[in-house]
This record gives structure tokens, C-alpha cells and sequence, in this order.
């Protein structure tokens, strides 16, 4: 194996210049491991993690839309502000909104109750034949903003943070479990380029789409592509003795104010929505069998409200660049 191929599909170590890395992190000079490069989060890979985990228990624990809802929408918020340049967010839409498409026409074509019909489809039809409801409509739409949500709660771990700060996000116990992780991340994303780059030279050999017989002189190098970069990778894994020993890094993260304060927000308002569920506070929704607006619980909104503290402790550095 080359000198080469180990920079290129190592996990944790410095990405190359095609994954758009800069040259200082190469630099083994100590101003370079002093302050983190351009475009890195300021707040510790471990409070992200933190704060994803509360985020998804408060988007889960109750399947009330507003609560759902205003969890989407910090969480939106919270990507927006963070986002690195040259991260792009269409993935992430598309996903979301085919997430809560399906999850809204599913229970809408399966579930047949409710006393508001707004459709009939023929008795004939296995499993979706009968009326649809707004009911189940709605609950659908609960049930589609419930992964919204939650995908959003977790988008940070990728688009916010690179790949080896999952793997330094991880416990000592999980570090396997993070290094499998950071290596998806990277193969996924690297798989993404390789359809683009592919999909455009072909369009340059004068290459169009006919159908879907035509996509195989696209997806074949892709696939090819996809398994010589697993292969590099697996390689690059086993000459730095992956398995040996506990991984090591330049530079471990170091908890700051601004780690406690974001840490401890999610944290409380992850345990609050907990207490109102054992205290038997009235935290769901249940359409059935009269549609009817979902309760609102103030203490709960808070606790909904206090996982905007990622965007109020943007640098204002940060800040002013936007």
C-alpha cells in the first residue's frame, strides 16, 4: 500500500485536499493544534452528542404535534446557525420531507377511522380500501413531524461536526461504535461526490438519461468506485494498526462555559418532559374519534425552548461572518 491512500480513507485523520480540508490541519506546528481551523465547531463534540440525545427524547416521549413541532423548528435553527460552509442542507430536506410524507400517506391509506371523511376509496382495494379520515390524517402528520424531528435533532453530528469528532463524541466504552459510525459518515458522503462527478463526465460523452436500463453506465462506477474506497480504506484501518490500542488524536476537546450551559439546557429539558410523563401530565395527543387541537402545556414549551441554546451561544465572531 502507498504513503497516499492512508491520509485519504483513515478514520479520524486529516481529510484530503479533494474533501475540502484545509492544509493547516496537516501542520504539526503547535499555533495549528492551539486553535481549532476555519470552519470548526467552537463547542465540544461531547455537548453535541448531548444535546442530539435530549433533543430526540423530548421529540419522542410525546406524541403531541406543538411539542414535536417546535422541536423541528430549533433543531432547524440550530443547523442553520452552525452549518459550516460548503455543507449543503438538500439531503437533509429531501430526507425529512419524505420521512413525514410517507409517515402522514401510510397511516392515512391503513387506518380507516375517524368521523371526518374526506374520501372514499373503493371497498375493493386490499388495505387501503374504505373512507379516509382527517383523523388519520392528522395523526399521520403527527407521526411524519415525529421523525422530522427527530432527524433534525441529529443532524449536527453530520453536517455540524466532521467525521472523527463523532468518534471523540463517543465513551471510551462506545469508541468502536463511534469509529463504525465516523466510517459510514465518510463512505456516505463520499459516495454522494462519486455519483456527481460520474453522473456530469458521463453527460460530457454525451451520455443522457433513457430509462432506467440507461442509469447502469452511471451506478456500475459508482458501485466500482464505492468498493475500491472500502478496500483503500480497510488498508489505510490496518496499517495504523487499527484495533491495538485506544485511538489518539492532536488535539483532545475540552468542555468550556459555553459546553455547560448547552449541555445542561438539553439535559433539563429532556428531565422535565420525563417528570411531566411520570407525573401523568396530559403530554399526547389523540385525534380519535373527533379531531380535536392538541393541549398545550407551558412548562413543556420551555422545555422545548431551552434547546435554543446552541444558536445563543454562537460566537459573535461566527456571527458577524454570516
Amino acid at each position: 500500500m502507498t504513503a497516499a491512500s492512508g491520509p485519504r480513507a483513515g478514520v479520524g485523520a486529516p481529510k484530503s485536499p479533494r474533501a475540502g480540508s484545509g492544509a493547516s490541519e496537516l501542520s504539526p506546528v503547535g499555533p495549528a493544534l492551539a486553535s481549532p481551523p476555519a470552519g470548526r465547531p467552537t463547542l465540544a463534540p461531547r455537548a453535541w452528542l448531548v444535546w442530539s440525545l435530549c433533543a430526540v427524547t423530548v421529540a419522542l416521549i410525546s406524541d403531541n404535534p406543538v411539542y414535536r413541532g417546535l422541536v423541528a423548528l430549533v433543531a432547524l435553527n440550530v443547523v442553520l446557525t452552525w452549518l459550516p460552509p460548503r455543507r449543503r442542507l438538500w439531503p437533509l430536506a429531501v430526507a425529512v420531507t419524505l420521512a413525514a410524507a410517507l409517515a402522514a400517506l401510510i397511516n392515512l391509506l391503513a387506518s380507516h377511522t375517524g368521523a371526518d371523511v374526506i374520501a372514499r376509496l373503493p371497498d375493493w382495494m386490499p388495505l387501503v380500501g374504505g373512507p379516509l379520515t382527517l383523523e388519520s390524517l392528522a395523526f399521520g402528520g403527527a407521526l411524519g413531524l415525529g421523525l422530522v424531528a427527530a432527524l433534525l435533532a441529529v443532524a449536527p453530528l453530520s453536517l455540524v461536526l466532521e467525521p472523527h469528532d463523532v468518534v471523540d463524541a463517543m465513551p471510551g466504552s462506545l469508541e468502536r461504535t463511534g469509529i463504525a459510525v465516523a466510517t459510514s459518515l465518510n463512505l456516505v458522503s463520499g459516495f454522494g461526490r462519486t455519483f456527481t462527478e460520474i453522473r456530469d463526465a458521463q453527460r460530457m460523452r454525451g451520455w443522457r438519461p433513457r430509462g432506467l436500463r440507461s442509469w447502469n453506465e452511471v451506478l456500475v462506477p459508482v458501485v466500482l468506485t464505492a468498493i475500491e474506497d472500502s478496500v483503500l480504506l480497510a488498508e489505510a484501518m490496518e496499517a495504523r494498526a487499527f484495533g491495538s490500542g485506544r485511538r489518539t488524536s492532536y488535539a483532545g476537546s475540552t468542555f468550556g462555559p459555553r459546553d455547560f450551559l448547552v449541555v445542561g439546557a438539553a439535559i433539563a429539558a429532556a428531565i422535565l418532559f420525563v417528570g411531566l410523563r411520570v407525573a401523568g401530565a396530559p403530554l399526547d395527543w389523540y385525534p380519535y374519534p373527533t379531531f380535536s387541537f392538541p393541549p398545550i402545556n407551558p412548562l413543556a414549551v420551555v422545555g422545548c425552548l431551552g434547546l435554543t441554546i446552541p444558536v445563543l451561544t454562537l460566537p459573535a465572531a461566527r456571527r458577524r461572518s454570516r
